[in-house]
């Protein structure tokens, strides 16, 4: 199944002195251009100024936001900034933080390592979600101008005993840790031990790994191997860009959290929202809260019966906060998901965002935060919006064995790794 091996991680050579909080950021495709600015401003050397760079006032062939990322990175290994590891490791990689429900103090154990990159076909490694043509289209300029990877693809892998974090943990060196602006503590280990190393391999090579987030830069390393295999044909089997680094962490660790992500209702003709209300429409309201009671009203949508499908259904004028039902049959796969329902049955049928739409990102808008929609909304920015509850890591796993593909942001796992703990030269 999986091929996983120890890399020598390229990393910041003083990260044990210096403030790694200032020097590592959240993953790019999170990053605001507000962001962007504040994390170029906070240190020299943060690791923004090679993963997501700012580009120059006048960008060309030769001139460009990739370039730019290049000479970073050049300078700071000529600078000693950036070192190589002096021995293949393999990176234990845990995040403690609260609990956004709960506020209970959870921590995940994962792991950083090299896996062997593999075809869909190969189902070594498995996809849940179809991906855009945009963003691997920036990320393949930028491999191929520095090529190096800064940040790790979130996969998941099958270990309800948690062998293999307890064998790497029990040996681990500590090294870095990093603090990002939700509060996360982000600590990063190191273990060389060959025997150790071996028998996680060992492990690895019986599971398959699906992927949790990063299915853009997935296929772009595939594609990017494939040409550096078209200009390097003698490299052979174990080059550096056969291989990816990714975060590993057990489909069974209760710590894992899974956010939901709101969809908001943008562009759409008045008509084809006032459907939604309709009393002989698809969708039947189970209760009717005021803006006031927006805490009751989220508290019981997220602990309500998962068996059914149900929504938070946001409106504008009148102001109000709904839970709506569809009366349909939850299945396995992706028909157990209230993403998929709400595509097939709502958006697409009553509102006209057909997938190809949803792609277009012109009609909808996405956050993470209840209570950022519901304040959005209620601002007259949107006219209405639906709120989803979070799923399960396990679905992943069931969906991707089926061979299914989820809605665009049916998951967001949370927290993520940051970028520039350890990164790998391609």
């Amino acid at each position: 199944m999986s091929e996983i091996v120890p890399f020598r991680g390229l990393v910041y050579k003083n990260g044990l002195k210096e403030n790694m909080d200032r020097l590592t950021a959240p993953p790019y495709d999170i990053i605001s251009k507000e962001a962007q600015k504040e994390f170029y401003a906070m240190d020299p050397n943060n690791v923004i100024r090679l993963e997501l760079p700012i580009p120059p006032d006048k960008e060309g062939p030769g001139n460009n936001r990739y370039t730019e990322a290049r000479k970073e990175l050049d300078r700071m290994r000529k600078e000693g900034v950036l070192v190589v590891d002096p021995q293949p490791a393999i990176y234990p990689y845990s995040m403690t933080y609260k609990d956004p429900y709960t506020r209970k103090e959870r921590t995940i154990r994962g792991l950083v390592a090299r896996i062997r990159l593999e075809e869909w076909e190969k189902k070594v490694v498995y996809p849940h979600e179809k991906t855009l043509a945009g963003p691997k289209e920036d990320r393949m300029s930028l491999f191929k101008e520095t090529q190096a990877a800064f940040s790790q693809i979130f996969c998941l892998y099958p270990d309800p005993a948690a062998s293999v974090v307890k064998k790497l943990y029990a040996s681990a060196t500590p090294r870095f840790q990093a603090k990002d602006q939700d509060g996360v503590v982000h600590a990063l280990m190191s273990v060389t031990d060959p025997a150790v190393l071996a028998e996680v391999q060992q492990y690895f090579s019986k599971v398959p790994l699906f992927i949790a987030d990063g299915h853009h830069r997935y296929e772009t390393y595939l594609a990017y191997r494939n040409f550096r295999r078209s200009q390097e044909p003698e490299a052979g089997p174990n080059a550096p860009f056969e291989f990816i680094t990714v975060f590993l962490a057990a489909l069974e660790d209760e710590n894992l959290t899974v956010l939901p992500t709101h969809r908001m209702i943008h562009n759409v003709p008045p008509e084809l929202i006032s459907g939604l209300f309709r009393q002989d429409g698809v969708l039947k309201t189970e209760e009717i809260f005021s803006y006031e009671n927006k805490e009751q009203f989220l508290k019981i949508l997220m602990s309500s019966d998962t068996s059914r499908i149900l929504f938070g259904l946001i409106r504008k004028d009148p102001k109000e906060l709904r839970i709506v039902s569809l009366n349909k049959e939850k299945g396995a796969g992706v028909r157990s998901l209230d993403s998929w329902w709400l595509q097939e049955s709502v958006l697409g049928p009553v509102l006209g965002i057909v997938p190809e739409r949803v792609a277009k990102e012109d009609l909808l808008r996405y956050s993470k935060s209840a209570e950022d929609v519901i304040q959005k909304v209620g601002a007259g920015e949107y006219p209405v919006a639906f709120l989803l509850r979070p799923s399960s890591p396990r679905v992943v796993e069931e969906v991707s064995l089926r061979g299914e593909l989820m809605p665009q942001k049916s998951t967001y796992f949370y927290p993520k790794p940051l970028t520039g703990m350890v990164m790998t030269l391609l």
